[in-house]
């Protein structure tokens, strides 16, 4: 291995060795009778001048050519890439490589014919150089990508964050190896053999990181989970919307405000739910029961009927009531319960926030309890909203229990202590 010690050569040089104008300035010192020692240190000295005038020149363009990079254009597809590019330095970068490039050539050119180690060392920090804002070019590219991925429409709820940060992982391992197979001087074809029989101890170390970036793999082919996404994980007491996803792990803001960070391979080991394909379907379902008391249940008679059609909050609706009682019972078995029930199933029906394209119905559960009939409500509210949904299915039990008394329904609730305190009972019977 070589050991970089940058200096400068006393002895003399053919006169082929130096770039043409120092080796002619070189000539003419020696002509004049300076020393080969003093001369060679003039010659470096103005070789390092022209590196500095030229690294000088170098920035006044750049600096002009960046200012060029920094103008907005119209809002269209193309100059969203231009403007995202720019937001992230890309086209900074990629110049100031370039100037760099440039001053590796240029170095190269005029220190040529100084000493040897001299000139591993220069070219080494060169290639060092170059190397590091390749993979600074690289990152800002992959940044670049990974914005114009969020604000696209079509692509914005879509994740690249993992995918971005296991590239940039693999592209700084690449750096590394080829920085030290610099400073080595060897071949880096060596060190990335070396470095094969390493992998199983990184593999250790990066466990959760390799584990999360096959499961980000797994979960973003399925299409499992988005940014906004609202998702339900008992398992690890997450209930919210996601606000980020990167290689490792999933943040989740919960309802209350909270935070939650899901590992992201355990969500492909363990379950959760995913709503949004209710948020983006045509409802949201909601289910309510109630039970009404045994006892309450009667045949209607045509008294009766007459007393509900009279009822203003019957309005003009009573004969589709009717009509949709009857359906289930005939005119000698009709119940105030079989109407009760179609007046719940019409109002469901015309009531603007709930969608009557999708499965509605008020039925009866299979058994008959200790508390009652048991009568369920399964309707799709159009708000998907927490709010909006809310507002939904209480107006629709407050309709329910202010209703009841309309047709001599009476809905079951356990005894009160007020309840008790009102019962009567014959002291006498209690001493027999």
């Amino acid at each position: 291995m070589y050991v970089i010690i940058p200096h400068i050569a006393t002895e003399s040089v053919t006169s082929s060795s130096k770039f043409w104008i120092l080796q002619y300035l070189h000539d003419a010192l020696s002509g004049i009778g300076v020393s080969i020692k003093v001369s060679n240190v003039i010659v470096f000295t103005v070789a390092f001048i022209s590196l500095i005038v030229i690294i000088w020149l170098l920035n006044i363009i750049t600096s002009k050519l960046s200012s060029v990079f920094r103008r907005k254009e119209e809002s269209n597809m193309r100059s969203k890439i231009y403007n995202v590019l720019v937001q992230k330095k890309f086209f900074n970068r990629l110049i100031v490589l370039a100037a760099i490039i440039v001053v590796f050539f240029s170095s190269g050119v005029l220190f040529s014919g100084f000493s040897e180690s001299w000139m591993r060392f220069e070219f080494a920090i060169s290639k060092i150089v170059v190397v590091f804002w390749v993979l600074l070019v690289l990152s800002s590219l992959l940044n670049a990508w990974e914005l114009f991925f969020k604000i696209h429409p079509k692509t914005q709820q879509t994740s690249l964050k993992g995918y971005i940060q296991i590239i940039k992982i693999i592209l700084g391992i690449i750096g590394a190896i080829l920085i030290v197979s610099i400073i080595a001087d060897k071949n880096p074809s060596n060190l990335f053999v070396g470095f094969g029989a390493t992998a199983a101890f990184i593999s250790l170390i990066f466990r959760d990181t390799i584990l999360g970036f096959v499961a980000s793999i797994q979960l973003s082919f399925q299409d499992m989970i988005r940014l906004g996404d609202w998702i339900e994980m008992p398992s690890k007491n997450a209930d919210g919307v996601i606000v980020d996803i990167n290689l490792s792990s999933v943040k989740v803001q919960n309802w209350d405000n909270s935070v939650t960070m899901i590992p992201i391979y355990t969500m492909v080991t363990d379950s959760f739910t995913n709503w949004r394909r209710m948020e983006l379907g045509p409802g949201r379902l909601f289910v309510r029961s109630f039970y009404v008391s045994v006892e309450s249940v009667k045949l209607v008679s045509d008294d009766f009927l007459a007393i509900l059609s009279g009822n203003p909050a019957m309005a003009n609706n009573f004969e589709a009531i009717l009509s949709l009682a009857r359906e289930s019972s005939s005119r000698e078995t009709l119940t105030n319960l079989a109407l009760f029930r179609a007046y719940l199933e019409l109002f469901l029906r015309k009531h603007p926030q709930i969608n009557d394209e999708l499965m509605l119905f008020v039925r009866y559960m299979n058994e008959i309890t200790a508390n009652g009939i048991g009568i369920e409500i399964y309707a799709f509210s159009r708000q998907k909203t927490a709010s909006g949904y809310d507002v939904i299915h209480r107006s629709v039990m407050e309709y329910v229990i202010s209703s009841a008394p309309l047709f001599d329904i009476v809905l079951f609730q356990n005894p009160s202590s007020k309840d008790l305190h009102h019962m009567r009972i014959d002291p006498n019977r209690i001493n027999t």
